[in-house]
């Protein structure tokens, strides 16, 4: 027994070592990326707006104000509402809307892959576009997103943030709305370089044609989410055109912060179940998923393992180091463009906690047990109940 900590701790730091540089280089390449995405198009497409929605009776009414303040050609655009078995009054306030090229199609599945499959057959724009029923959106919306798109353009990938800078109150907000700020720093700065990883249902474009042509979300049904990056991936292994970002601020949705703890928790497992469906689709992809969570865990473990002898305090230390100053370059970078430097102050606590908020939830992620909306879900696929 003797020598087994001595055994152990080459193992765990040449581990240690070996994934906190891959960690830090993906971090790296994401941050290279972070930069402006010139307009594609110039023209003005048949636009779809495509949203389900699912007892939102509290907030879909913000989404349909902004909507009827596009500043889109009228006859360029419409609106298709999917209610998804609300039980309160969502369709009551889609009905109430003054919005003259609205139209409310109640879904006869279950789920939100379902109700956009519905929502985009009954679709008449050449480009769907969507976002959730609790989102705002800034007057140029349809029209940002719409320039994304020229010659060869199969996808675009707008920026979503939680809440409006100065809005954030108090830290589990901040520690929220700066995690998904790193998503989005992720999303544009692989997409930018040609190998989009990452998108959110929140602000997302596509074209009809190119939906149909990945089988809609056939491949995926029996997954609960995924809705958006499982859809990126299937038209990335397309490989017959581009995916890119669209950084205009005209742009720019804003959702707001989840309501709770819980509810944070479940949406953060409710996006990791789909993690090991990625080998399915993009094998790279999953093995850099594999590695962020492998080096997160062993940062996570190694205080421990220093206090227990079987870890040298540099090596985890140089690590620990490591990690937060790459971060914190991504993170910088990310919110200085974004303009959200409002939520750098949440930064420290955010680095610290990262490494075994990620582990906690990769682990119940591929357990894939959560509710959403009123329906429990077993290993991340179809709701068990009603």
């Amino acid at each position: 027994m003797g020598g087994a900590p001595g055994a152990w701790q080459v193992g765990f730091e040449f581990l240690l070592s070996a994934f906190g540089v891959a960690y830090v280089a993906g971090l790296w390449w994401f941050t290279r990326g972070i930069r402006l995405q010139v307009p594609a198009g110039q023209g003005q497409p048949q636009v779809s707006v495509v949203v389900a929605a699912r007892n939102e009776e509290g907030r879909i009414g913000g989404l349909l104000e902004d909507l009827s303040r596009q500043t889109y050609p009228a006859a360029r655009w419409e609106v298709v509402i999917v209610d998804d078995g609300s039980v309160d009054h969502t369709p009551a306030q889609v009905l109430a809307a003054c919005l003259p090229n609205l139209t409310l199609i109640q879904s006869t599945g279950a789920g939100k892959k379902e109700a956009l499959t519905q929502g985009i057959a009954a679709a008449r724009g050449e480009l769907i576009l969507t976002t959730d029923a609790d989102c705002r959106v800034p007057p140029g919306w349809v029209g940002g997103m719409a320039a994304g798109f020229g010659p060869g353009v199969e996808m675009v990938v707008g920026f979503s943030q939680i809440g409006r800078a100065g809005e954030i109150r108090g830290w589990r907000e901040g520690l929220e709305a700066l995690d998904f700020l790193h998503l989005m720093g992720a999303a544009l700065g692989s997409a930018s370089q040609g190998g989009a990883l990452a998108a959110s249902g929140q602000n997302l474009s596509y074209r009809a044609e190119v939906f149909a042509r990945v089988g809609g979300y056939a491949l995926v049904a029996d997954r609960a989410s995924g809705d958006d990056v499982l859809l990126l991936q299937m038209v990335r292994k397309l490989g017959t055109g581009q995916i890119r970002f669209a950084t205009d601020p005209a742009a720019h949705v804003v959702h707001p912060p989840a309501p709770c703890w819980t509810a944070l928790l479940g949406q953060r497992v409710r996006w990791a179940s789909n993690a090991p469906y990625q080998f399915l689709l993009n094998r790279g992809f999953f093995a850099y998923i594999a590695g962020v969570f492998g080096a997160n865990l062993l940062l996570a473990l190694g205080p421990m393992l220093v206090l227990m002898g079987w870890a040298g305090a540099g090596v985890v230390g140089a690590a620990w180091l490591g990690k937060a100053l790459a971060e914190s370059l991504l993170c910088w970078r990310a919110t200085a463009f974004f303009g959200r430097q409002d939520l750098r102050r949440f930064f420290p606590a955010w680095a610290l906690g990262q490494p075994f908020y990620l582990v906690l939830v990769g682990l119940l992620g591929v357990l894939g047990r959560f509710s959403w909306k009123g329906r429990a879900h077993r290993w991340g696929g179809k709701a068990l109940r009603p």
